[in-house]
């Protein structure tokens, strides 16, 4: 009996286990990232709104060239952060974003690019899985479901509609560095809702716009 309880113990303990190691995986992939001090980030990203794509150069830890193009657009939408200013282009020229909306940008990037997550995902390992001809190794995670505005009025049962997204993150096996970030609806598991490539580029800079306005 004894035996018997040791080995339920050791199989209730297994999966917490797994599931630590795959996230200590992720985390660290991603801070070997944040270490290479510049790197790229070309993303696709559809919502209601429509589909839009997305580059966005980073110099850690405060410099940003984004660039949007929205579906069916022919010009885009450009932003350039370096330390607390920022700049903007929507297709009429360069000019300086207002003080306190270029602190926010800022302090965007911080939280989302500079600094670890703060939401933890647990991962599970996929093991090694194919994506457009490579072999990546592959973590699965479900991410928090954001719980909506009008939820305390229509009550808990909004939640219990809304489907969570799940997260793949495919990393190089080689470098130990995270290439693809796709998120998906669980359900729908084909559908992207949001396909990031990683890259790291050598020599990347962003400079401020030299023709710029005052804001």
């Amino acid at each position: 009996m004894r035996a018997l309880r040791s080995l339920l113990a050791l199989t209730l303990l297994m999966p917490s286990t797994a599931l630590a190691d795959c996230k200590t995986d992720v985390d660290a992939a991603f801070e070997k990232l944040r270490a290479t001090g510049s790197f790229r980030l070309q993303t696709k990203i559809v919502n209601a709104q429509g589909q839009l794509t997305m580059e966005s150069d980073y110099i850690l830890p405060d410099r940003m060239h984004q660039r949007v193009m929205m579906d069916g657009s022919s010009t885009p939408m450009e932003m350039i952060l370096i330390g607390k200013k920022a700049w903007s282009n929507q297709g009429q020229g360069w000019s300086e974003v207002p003080e306190k909306f270029a602190e926010t940008i800022a302090r965007q990037m911080k939280e989302t690019v500079v600094d670890p997550p703060k939401a933890a995902v647990d991962y599970k390992c996929l093991g090694d899985k194919d994506l457009e001809g490579r072999s990546f190794a592959a973590y699965q995670g479900i991410l928090p479901t954001p719980i909506p505005a009008e939820a305390e009025q229509k009550g808990p049962r909004i939640s219990a509609v809304s489907v969570p997204n799940q997260q793949n993150v495919f990393i190089d096996k080689s470098t130990g560095l995270p290439v693809r970030n796709i998120v998906t609806p669980v359900t729908e598991p084909e559908k992207r809702l949001f396909d990031g490539t990683f890259t790291v580029v050598e020599g990347l800079k962003i400079e401020a716009p030299t023709d710029s306005k005052a804001n």
